[in-house]
């Protein structure tokens, strides 16, 4: 690990404020030379290394805190920490999430059935009486790490011949789309804040008790309302974003 000193580092261009000089060169050094886990300088060091206000050194922390970057331990000080995914409020696949991050997206299949449905799925679906669904519970994974829990309801009438084997390591949605031509036009989505039961932790290398935003999807195609999902990721891998526009 590269020591951050003030002789090793670029000189302020002119005019260019103490705070964003710092902030660039933190930045820097973070990707450069620092893996995950790896301390940062306090706020005292650096204001003393770079010859600055502690004021200015604490606003820089707390922006690479704020953005993610890194993260503050209680009594032991501040480290780099591992990168958030964000995650758009969007009807795409969790494989092309990852896919435009640069990652590589997989799966753990844990359940896959064909079963007449819950009357609670049922009534989120709109199933005629007889209709069956696929039941699909998998753990999704970011270059190999876990990172969410996925529980897909599908209309069985819409794909029937789906099996397991269709979705090791892919896309339910790009399955839809190249089998039977089916996009999901809209859909609503739900997030909450909840906690990591004991199973669920496991699967995910979390503890239990942990934070996760969950998501529940229904998606609709051509009026019809063919998937349910509920997911659980990770709320210390991920954070939620989505455009906003001014009223007219």
């Amino acid at each position: 690990m590269t020591e951050l000193t003030r002789a090793a580092t670029r000189s302020a261009r002119p005019g260019e404020p103490k705070y964003q000089w710092l902030k660039s060169v933190l930045i820097e050094h973070i990707d450069s030379s620092l893996t995950v886990g790896d301390p940062i300088p306090s706020e005292r060091d650096l204001a003393a290394e770079f010859g600055m206000s502690r004021m200015t050194a604490r606003r820089v922390l707390s922006d690479l805190v704020e953005e993610g970057r890194i993260e503050r331990k209680v009594g032991l000080g501040t480290f780099v920490s591992s990168p958030s995914i964000r995650l758009p409020i969007t009807l795409t696949s969790f494989t092309h999430d990852m896919t435009v991050r640069g990652m590589q997206a997989g799966s753990r299949i844990l359940e896959f059935v064909r079963e007449t449905p819950q009357p609670i799925i049922k009534q989120q679906l709109d199933l005629a009486p007889g209709a069956e669904i696929f039941r699909i519970v998998r753990l999704r994974l970011a270059d190999g790490e876990p990172m969410a829990l996925e529980r897909v309801h599908l209309d069985a009438s819409v794909a029937p011949k789906l099996t397991a084997a269709d979705l090791e390591d892919a896309s339910l949605y790009d399955f839809l789309w190249r089998s039977e031509s089916i996009v999901f036009a809209s859909g609503t989505q739900t997030i909450q804040a909840k906690n990591l039961d004991a199973e669920s932790a496991k699967l995910l290398g979390a503890e239990q008790g942990d934070a996760v935003l969950h998501l529940t999807r229904t998606s609709t195609w051509h009026g019809r309302k063919v998937e349910y999902t509920v997911s659980a990721y990770r709320a210390d891998r991920y954070e939620l974003s989505t455009e906003i526009s001014s009223p007219q």
